[in-house]
Parts: structure tokens; sequence; C-alpha cells
């Protein structure tokens, strides 16, 4: 599992990575949960979590099935706080998985082969949704200096997680699986995701960790920011 620390001695871990990262938030004293994964990846999730400690709560980045698949296994478990910003909490409670549209022209194909009719191919058991926030949601109260940004453009109510505003946790806001592309192959409006990327180049972070794939620069968003402006 590989982990980041930032100058506070805030430690994320890496809990799962392949087909959905997750990350693991730690102070010492509390954990947060940054996504749960894809529901088959579930075994894997809590054996991970029994060695590096209960979540406290789980921040959903957004509520796609890849992303939201555990969150009902992990609130039998753990009775997690699940904190969503607000234009995904009636797809995290319901358990609906919306697709994207895509952002290039072989995945605008797959959707045009008919993906608004498959969503009930990606349902996952849905939650109750304890704390939503609209732009931002400040994580003090957890002994972190850290807040939750609110970045549209993949889905509604994509969002960030700023850590000591050195590291930020991305979800699908960025792409790190092809060296020089930060634009994620699916997403339901490209300019806002583009308006997005500014305001992540707006906080101090030099890191910024993706749901899939590795470790984009600031450099690499300036550069693909500049692409696109």
């Amino acid at each position: 599992m590989k982990t980041w620390l930032t100058s506070g001695g805030f430690k994320i871990t890496r809990v799962l990575f392949g087909r959905t990262n997750v990350f693991l938030l730690s102070n010492g004293k509390s954990n947060l949960l940054v996504d749960t994964g894809i529901k088959s990846e579930g075994k894997r999730l809590l054996k991970r979590l029994m060695m590096t400690g209960k979540p406290d709560a789980v921040i959903l980045t957004h509520t796609h099935f890849d992303h939201a698949g555990n969150a009902g296994m992990l609130k039998e478990h753990f009775s997690p706080k699940f904190i969503v910003q607000e234009k995904e909490k009636d797809y995290l409670e319901s358990g609906d998985s919306p697709i994207p549209y895509g952002t290039r022209p072989w995945t605008r194909f797959i959707y045009s082969l008919g993906a608004e009719k498959k969503q009930h191919w990606f349902h996952v058991p849905g939650v109750k949704a304890d704390i939503i926030f609209g732009e931002q949601y400040d994580l003090s109260g957890y002994g972190f200096k850290a807040f939750i940004l609110h970045t549209p453009g993949h889905s509604p109510g994509s969002c960030c997680i700023v850590i000591d505003n050195e590291i930020a946790l991305v979800g699908d806001t960025l792409g790190g699986f092809i060296p020089g592309i930060v634009l994620p192959p699916w997403g339901d409006d490209v300019d806002e995701m583009v308006r997005s990327w500014k305001k992540l180049l707006e906080t101090g972070c030099h890191t910024f960790l993706p749901a899939h794939g590795f470790a984009v620069s600031r450099k690499r968003i300036e550069a693909g920011y500049r692409m696109r402006v």
C-alpha cells in the first residue's frame, strides 16, 4: 500500500489500487476513507481497513458504481458517517449510478450505443447521506487541515479533498492513466471540468491523486489547462 505524507503529518494511504483507487486519510486519531471502490473488491477493501484502521467517515468524490460500490458494506461493518456533495445525495441514497457522457470520440461512441438504457446494470446498494455540503466542507472537526471542494464536470456533484494545501485527492476530476493527458475519458461537461481544474490550481497543491491511474503533477495540470482555455 503506497503512502504519502504532508508537512503537517497527515498520512494518505492508497488502500486499493487498480480498477478504482481508494485512499485512507489518517492523523493518528481519525481516519477518513475517500471512495469505496467497485463492489467486487469489497472483501479486499475490508481486509485492508482491518490493517490500517476503521474509517470514522467516508467521503465520496461522487457516487458512480466504481466509487460507491462498497458503501453499504462499510456502513454495515463500521457505521461511518457518509459525506457527499448535495447534488450526489439522491444517487447515494438510491444506489442509482448514471453513466457519464464520453469526453473522447471512442467514449462518446460507447455512450451512443445505449448507455442510458443500461444504467440498471450499475446499481449499487444505497446508504443514507449523513453530511451534505455545497461548495466546501471543512474537515477540521476530524482533526485535519483539509477541506472538500466541489469540482463539477465529471458529474454534477464531483468533489476533491485538499489536504494541507499540498496534496489533493481528485476522484475523476483528473485522469492519471495516459502520460500527458489529464482529461478523463468520461465526463458530463468538459468545460465545467476545466473550470474545476482552475479551482485546483488555485490551491497550493503540488500532487494530485486521481481515482484511476497514478499521481498527477501540478505542471501536468497547468499544461492541460492551458490547452483548453
